[in-house]
């Protein structure tokens, strides 16, 4: 349930802003590459149909956590767009995915090969932001 929050997290880091050149095209990409998630999970019917599936979520998951820590360190490079930008922020792709992935996790043992598809992705955002964090600490010091 940790891993899903967390997924979900990032969602809606994506899905509230966020892209390469503007935080809106960010924030596009990212819903992009969601609804691709989406597309992989609806076709899940039974544990062998997520199984089959795990290394497609592993690089969706690892090209979601690219575009997040990207648009983090837009933001960080430039504060004053991201104080400026006020893209609108629509939750549907998010709900759909959550939705999704609650019924997958309903799927003896759905829950933790997307757990295992997440994994590296999480972890890799996880020492961004740590590591962001930390410097940032160094600065106010």
């Amino acid at each position: 349930m940790k891993k899903m929050a967390l997924a979900l997290v990032c969602l809606m880091v994506v899905v509230a802003g966020c892209s390469p050149g503007s935080l809106k095209d960010f924030r596009l990409e990212g819903e992009s590459i969601c609804r691709d998630i989406i597309d992989d999970l609806q076709r899940v019917e039974t544990r062998d149909d997520i199984a089959r599936l795990e290394p497609v979520l592993k690089r969706h998951f690892e090209k979601l956590v690219s575009i997040i820590i990207q648009a983090r360190e837009f933001q960080i490079k430039y504060p004053e767009e991201a104080l400026a930008f006020q893209g609108p922020q629509d939750a549907e792709v998010s709900d759909i995915m959550k939705e999704e992935l609650q019924r997958i996790y309903r799927i003896e043992g759905g829950k933790e090969i997307v757990e295992r598809a997440q994994r590296e992705s999480m972890l890799r955002l996880d020492a961004f932001e740590k590591m962001r964090e930390k410097h940032k600490e160094l600065r106010i010091k």
